[in-house]
């Protein structure tokens, strides 16, 4: 006896319903892991206090803890390499130490690590026109307390794109003191 036509939709519906089932419970579980895996990277600012200091900032993003973070460049990178002007910069040393060499051993979520780069000339001089790939590795913990699972995040730093980018003191309050201090300096000196 052959399967009548309604039998044949039936299955074909039901197989579609089962599909769409197993996706959207798929999405959620990504959904739900995005929630709660942390997330680390690494990118370069503005010191909003220094403007003509760059900062590099590792950072969990994400609202898991991060652990054991470690870090690889693609090419060693200037620290400490201050200058404004390229032309009277000195060539800065190679990072040798510090959380992007050592890793991190735990991160929460929302914390960083700030660390003082250096200026525009000294960064330029001793990194040039390069961009540094920085791949983060870490983990989070699991229910399985035996098995943490292992996340990668891919980053690239830098100076570069600082190029006639605007460094001057956002903070109006701290100018005018400065300006103030200036001024009282000013009549100290000259007994007015």
């Amino acid at each position: 006896m052959e399967p009548h036509w309604t039998t044949i939709g039936i299955f074909w519906v039901s197989l579609i319903l089962v599909l769409i089932t197993v996706s959207a419970t798929f999405i959620n579980w990504l959904l739900f892991r995005a929630q709660i895996d942390p997330q680390v990277i690494v990118y370069v600012k503005h010191d909003e206090a220094r403007p003509s200091i760059l900062l590099l900032v590792i950072e969990n993003v994400g609202k898991g803890l991060a652990l054991n973070v470690q870090f690889e460049l693609s090419k060693p990178i200037p620290f400490h390499a201050f200058g404004i002007d390229l032309k009277t910069a000195k060539q800065p040393e190679n990072m040798a130490s510090g959380p992007l060499i050592d890793g991190i051993p735990s991160i929460g979520p929302s914390a960083s690590r700030i660390l003082v780069w250096g200026q525009y000339g000294g960064l330029t001089k001793g990194l040039g026109d390069d961009i540094v790939k920085v791949t983060c590795n870490y983990e989070s913990q699991r229910p399985n307390p035996f098995r943490n699972k292992k996340h990668f995040t891919e980053c690239l730093i830098d100076v570069k794109s600082f190029t006639d980018t605007d460094a001057t003191d956002p903070d109006g309050a701290r100018q005018s003191a400065k300006e103030i201090k200036r001024i009282a300096d000013f009549i100290e000196r000259n007994n007015l």
